[in-house]
């Protein structure tokens, strides 16, 4: 996926490469947004149960890319880092029986 990502990329012409770290952040935090937002669309702001359509998806698609894209950037392997992660979460989870930090 993140070299999917690599490749789309290398053939645009139409954007700074790569896009400034605190850039991509902030389009991150702003498809993130859009993706909140459909889920309150579908969800009829909390009052009905959440059902998953085109437009959720593709935001969380967005949501995806630039997170990719932020991982080419900064040169981390986006796989790598998830496996981090979900390493963690499993000790979380094995001494504390939860996902959260504690803090």
């Amino acid at each position: 996926m993140q070299n999917k990502v690599k490749e789309f990329n290398s053939k645009l012409t139409c954007c700074k490469k790569p896009m400034p770290v605190c850039a991509r952040l902030l389009d991150i935090s702003s498809e993130l947004g859009e993706l909140q937002k459909e889920y309150l669309k579908a969800s009829s702001y909390g009052t009905k149960e959440f059902k998953n359509n085109s437009d959720f998806e593709m935001e969380f698609g967005d949501v995806l890319y630039s997170l990719m894209c932020l991982a080419n950037e900064c040169g981390l392997n986006a796989h790598t880092a998830l496996e981090k992660a979900l390493e963690k979460y499993s000790k979380r989870v094995k001494n504390n029986n939860s996902l959260g930090s504690g803090r």
